[in-house]
């Protein structure tokens, strides 16, 4: 703990030392360049669209890379090639459809995509995580981009198109081809990202930077989508958008280009850069008016006014250093499953919860689920997790007002309750009957084996949870799906 309090503060110094030494070299860099800001305008400018050209390219190459290789981690799954191998050997409503649909669901769900999907080569039906939506057809305009994508012979492909399993959104799809291994195609898998969700994010790059991002999908297949988005354009809009008379170089080359041009009376640098692996170019604008304006009447300020300024930003960034050294304290106390207390926390925050409650009679309860070896053996270690989810969301509903609770390890949960054993086990009669009521899925109804003991005061909490795991272990042995309160004082 005391080793946590140093190092947290440490970061937090460092960083602020870190903060004043730049501040403090930015603004005796500005008093030196001051008389001679004219003649290097032109270059300072290209030199910050540059930087936020580097910036915002990394942020999009980073923000779309993980769709991709979540979408190749599917095309490549030897689940997903052996259910579309083996799917016209069932009806539509087979149990086995719902095993792609809660395999698609997952992953939805886990990243958090608007729509994760999936087309048979063999049946042309589109399958989403909301089940069956449509069978594919060359004659139906929203389908286009399918048959492209398959003629292109391209492995992947990112595309602008609207969404028909998501109200007809605007979304950015990532498709990926399955494929046996002699090459004969399976079927399409993929995954959509609303087009707002990338654009809302660019915005804030364009508002710290005072610029403007256009992005132009150069290899996407043609879909049914004509239109153009805030930032996602077709080349032949860009002139007329930038304002540009000339014709805007684009070049397949990772290296940027630079081009000056005049619109108005304003020069103006815009910045092309070619990204091979989103296939997409990347256009930065800025004007030099806003920028130059803008530094020599902060020059011209008074200096108690920058300071001042400067003051306010250590003072922001200071507590934006707290927050998330807090949200990382709190999160190595989490479990990441459950959203749980986990053991570390619970051994901390369990004394203080005792000396609390010691005029109340106290009980410790702890159990596991039934056969969840089994559970994670037959249907897969992501619906195992969903089971402890689904857990942890029961117990949060029913304990917190009467106690704490905690994952303890595995598929093993520990708590504290401000009861007595015969209140506790009434309260963990209701845990279970939850538990069984729980329609999540039909695959598999849980019950759990509990241990009960209560808590005296002369003996360690580990030598409670001790006996209260001796009595889940009891539990178990004697069938299961029952309650067992250990009858020692």
């Amino acid at each position: 703990m005391k080793k946590t309090f140093i190092h947290k503060h440490l970061f937090l110094f460092s960083n602020l030392a870190i903060i004043f030494f730049i501040v403090s070299g930015f603004i005796c860099v500005v008093y030196r360049d001051t008389k001679t800001y004219q003649n290097l305008a032109k270059k300072d400018l290209k030199n910050i669209v540059s930087l936020a050209d580097l910036n915002i390219e990394k942020f999009i190459e980073t923000t779309m890379s993980k769709p991709v290789t979540v979408s190749k981690t599917m095309a490549n799954d030897a689940f997903l090639k052996s259910w579309m191998l083996s799917e016209d050997n069932y009806k539509i409503g087979d149990s086995y459809f719902t095993r792609l649909y809660d395999y698609l669901k997952a992953y939805q769900q886990k990243y958090g995509y608007s729509t994760v999907f999936c087309i048979s080569a063999k049946t042309g039906r589109y399958y989403y995580q909301g089940g069956l939506n449509k069978t594919v057809s060359p004659y139906d305009p929203h389908d286009i981009w399918y048959y492209n994508f398959i003629k292109s012979g391209h492995e992947y492909d990112l595309e602008v198109d609207t969404s028909q399993a998501d109200g007809d959104s605007i979304t950015i799809f990532v498709n990926f081809r399955i494929e046996k291994a002699d090459g004969t195609l399976l079927g399409i898998i993929g995954v959509g990202l609303q087009v707002d969700f990338l654009e809302n994010l660019i915005r804030f790059y364009e508002k710290d930077y005072d610029l403007s991002v256009y992005i132009i999908n150069s290899s996407g297949v043609k879909t049914s989508f004509t239109g153009k988005t805030n930032n996602f354009i077709n080349q032949n809009d860009l002139e007329k958008l930038v304002g540009m008379s000339d014709t805007v170089v684009l070049r397949k080359s990772e290296d940027a280009h630079i081009q000056w041009f005049t619109a108005g009376n304003e020069l103006k640098c815009l910045i092309t850069r070619y990204n091979a692996t989103l296939c997409w170019y990347l256009i930065v604008e800025k004007d030099t008016a806003t920028i130059s304006n803008a530094f020599q009447e902060r020059i011209r300020r008074n200096i108690l006014f920058m300071l001042f300024s400067l003051t306010a930003c250590i003072a922001v960034t200071t507590i934006i250093f707290i927050f998330y050294n807090q949200r990382i304290i709190e999160h190595e106390n989490r479990d990441e499953i459950t959203g749980l207390p986990n053991r570390k926390l619970f051994s901390r925050v369990c004394p203080s919860f005792i000396r609390k409650h010691k005029e109340y009679p106290q009980t410790l309860f702890m159990f596991d689920i039934d056969k969840f070896k089994d559970i994670n053996d037959t249907y897969g270690h992501i619906f195992g997790n969903a089971i402890l989810t689904m857990v942890g969301e029961s117990l949060c509903k029913i304990i917190p007002d009467y106690g704490i609770t905690a994952r303890w390890g595995g598929d093993e949960f520990i708590g504290i309750l401000a009861l007595d054993t015969e209140e506790a086990r009434e309260l963990l009669n209701r845990l279970m009957a939850e538990l069984k009521s729980r329609k999540d899925d039909s695959r598999y109804h849980v019950t759990i084996s509990v241990g009960l003991v209560k808590i005296n005061h002369k003996r360690t909490i580990e030598q409670i949870s001790r006996l209260a795991d001796a009595s889940l272990y009891y539990s178990k042995k004697n069938g299961r799906n029952q309650i067992t309160v250990c009858n020692f004082d």
